[in-house]
């Protein structure tokens, strides 16, 4: 009996390993097999040759703008020393007011450096007094700044991740234009976007040469958009989550994208399906969010919380405009005045500038207009752009504290993708199709160049003017659009019926 016993209980051990082990081997046979289809199914000389030129694009942006930031340095740059990579650069350069500001010699140098010698806590507060206490940002600005910099090395290599993930910019644009406009011609025109970014004089000056703050966060941002625009939302979430949590205007983006997602889910699933899954999604964003606040978050939740509010203007009710230091932001209200606004126009416009009403108002009739599109099936890619170049521009102009010209980096590829997106689509015909283009680069040039020589008066009327701009032609563009899948709707069924009738 002892011996049966224990080969029973030696079977009934066996039995369970053995239907694991099945198990294991089952599910690891199904990843393999799954992974192989996958690689058979892809493309992969479409594949090299998209990394091929996204290489080259970004290489180039990247050498232009370390080519001109040592130029720059060499012939305008102030410092001691034969290192010219620690020079910085006055405020505006040969009689033009670029108003470059100098946060990288002044901010981002001295939180880094006294990070690695005096074990300097970024979220500590007091009344800003000394400019150890300005550190306004989340922390993963903070670990890009120290990403390929250690003491010793020139300050190039601090500002290095910045400029590279500006320049990179270029090969994110090239791929969201290859996907979002169709016909043989796209990925000609995607080149022609990705030049055009890599081109772009905003960012080339400040984020390439002033060595300014909106390199990272551009670019996680329009990551964030690549997949939304091929609808897949974890992976938008994931990546705008991380752009909030490297500066905090990216979280202006969480509300439209989600209602264009659930615009899109209602629209395929139930209701109930739509919610749960939209909601699983927003809870992804704010759990990324939370995870990258360790351990600032647990350390100091009070600072860090205030330091993420600051350095923003609190809402208030004021009739009139601020008048701003010489290195302050201009408000839409400031501009308006400037421009010689008056009477109860400009109360008015003060009012809904300091009170935040035009930024909600605006945010909210876009991001629900967007997701009314998204539902009826009729938010391309193009349109997103186009309603996303304008939600952009509008929610930070409308700001209460303004905006600075340097803020408008973060809006270019947007608006870029946008303007080449719409006036290619009008001339999508191989005969008009490089007149679009031409149109395109030359309005693009003009936008940048023209912001970067005017008046920091006039930074936030010019901006109105440019989105109200991008809205129009996004708006003929969706009527002439949807006008056409009319036409080619009846005809298809004319059709049917004259074949029907024929048999």
């Amino acid at each position: 009996m002892p011996a049966n016993t224990a080969e029973s209980d030696e079977t009934i051990t066996e039995e369970p390993t053995t239907r694991l082990a099945h198990y294991f081997r089952n599910f690891n046979q199904k990843i393999a097999d799954g992974l192989n289809n996958r690689i058979k199914q892809e493309n992969w000389s479409e594949i090299g040759l998209d990394i091929s030129i996204i290489i080259l694009l970004i290489s180039m942006a990247l050498f232009i703008r370390i080519l001109l930031s040592y130029e720059f340095r060499d012939t305008w740059g102030y410092g001691s020393g034969l290192n010219v990579w620690n020079y910085g650069l006055p405020f505006g350069i040969n009689n033009i007011d670029f108003r470059g500001f100098a946060d990288f010699g002044f901010y981002y140098h001295s939180w880094i450096t006294a990070w690695y010698t005096d074990n300097w806590y970024p979220y500590r507060w007091i009344e800003p007094t000394n400019v150890l206490d300005y550190y306004s940002y989340p922390p993963v600005f903070l670990y890009f700044l120290v990403l390929t910099w250690r003491p010793g090395m020139s300050n190039f290599w601090m500002a290095f991740p910045m400029v590279f993930t500006d320049a990179a910019c270029a090969g994110v644009v090239y791929l969201i234009l290859k996907n979002i406009i169709k016909g043989k011609h796209k990925r000609g025109i995607a080149i022609f976007g990705g030049l055009l970014m890599a081109l772009a004089p905003i960012n080339i000056i400040y984020d390439g040469v002033y060595w300014l703050n909106p390199g990272p966060v551009t670019f996680l941002t329009i990551i964030a958009f690549y997949f939304a625009v091929k609808k897949k939302w974890w992976q938008a979430f994931f990546w705008l989550a991380i752009a909030t949590m490297t500066k905090q205007n990216a979280l202006f983006f969480s509300f439209p994208m989600f209602m264009v997602m659930l615009g899109e889910k209602v629209r395929n699933k139930s209701v109930r399906e739509a919610l749960i899954e939209s909601i699983m999604n927003a809870a992804l964003f704010v759990g990324v969010v939370l995870l990258l606040s360790v351990p600032w978050l647990f350390i100091s939740p009070y600072q860090y919380g205030r330091h993420m509010l600051f350095p923003g203007r609190p809402i208030e009710l004021r009739f009139e405009p601020v008048n701003p230091a010489s290195n302050d932001c201009v408000s839409f209200a400031k501009s308006l005045e400037q421009l010689g606004l008056g009477g109860p126009l400009l109360i008015l416009a003060s009012f809904g500038n300091y009170s935040m009403l035009w930024m909600i108002l605006s945010a909210s009739i876009i991001a629900v207009f967007m997701f009314w599109r998204s539902y009826n099936s009729k938010l391309d890619g193009i349109e997103f752009f186009e309603w996303i170049a304008a939600y952009t521009i509008f929610t930070h102009i409308f700001m209460p504290r303004g905006v600075y010209k340097f803020y408008t980096a973060y809006y270019v590829p947007m608006i870029l993708i946008a303007m080449l997106g719409s006036i290619t689509h009008f001339t999508s015909d191989k005969k008009y199709l490089p007149i679009g283009m031409l149109i395109t680069g030359v309005m693009f040039f003009g936008f940048n160049i023209w912001l970067l020589v005017m008046s920091r008066w006039t930074v936030p009327f010019y901006l109105l003017m440019v989105a109200i701009t991008i809205g129009f032609i996004g708006m003929i563009r969706s009527y002439v659009r949807d006008q056409t899948n009319k036409k080619s709707s009846q005809m298809k069924v004319q059709r049917f019926f004259e074949g029907k009738i024929g048999v």
